[in-house]
């Protein structure tokens, strides 16, 4: 688990990284971060994972990022850079996305460095910014109505919330039982 200081770096494309390193032979920099899908997986259309950072290794730079597949009890989807800057690699899925979402409406994004320490070098892996976006069927027509910043500062890492009152027109199968 992360600090909340650690928190507010991985929350902003700002170029304050959260890093972390190993420096045992033949082991990878990794982070598993865990993201909240608030709507029902039936309804899901589209799901975008965005990582934003780098790997550094002795033998070569580079980050690779996967996605839990929940049936298959498998990491897929593997997207690698190779830069030792910034760079955003991004996962998109489109189909079977309940494979994907846990009972509890989780999904599970791993990062790591393309290439491990070698023992003497550290391995190191940079994270300045992480996203999820998800899209759900039904909505055809959205306006929004009003708005208001909800933003929560007592508390620390800050919340940044925005609150919207919109309209819509939605429609939805419901599958039969």
């Amino acid at each position: 688990e992360l600090t909340d200081i650690e928190y507010q770096n991985i929350w902003y494309s700002d170029d304050t990284r959260f890093s972390k390193s190993v420096n045992i032979n033949l082991q990878y920099a990794f982070m598993l971060l865990r993201f909240k899908i608030d709507a029902d997986e039936d309804t899901l259309k589209q799901i975008v994972l965005k990582f934003e950072g780098y790997g550094t290794a002795p033998s070569e730079n580079g980050v690779t990022i996967k996605v839990w597949n929940h049936s298959a009890s498998a990491w897929q989807n593997a997207v690698s850079g190779a830069s030792g800057n910034d760079e955003t690699l991004t996962i998109t899925l489109t189909v079977n996305l309940s494979n994907y979402v846990d009972d509890n409406g989780y999904v599970y994004l791993l990062a790591k460095t393309t290439n491990a320490s070698d023992g003497v070098t550290s391995a190191i892996l940079y994270c300045d910014y992480v996203e999820i976006d998800f899209t759900v069927n039904g909505i055809t027509y959205v306006d929004v109505v009003s708005f208001r910043d909800a933003d929560e500062v007592r508390v620390k890492p800050f919340i940044w919330r925005t609150e919207f009152a919109i309209k819509s027109w939605l429609f939805e199968n419901v599958p039969a039982t």
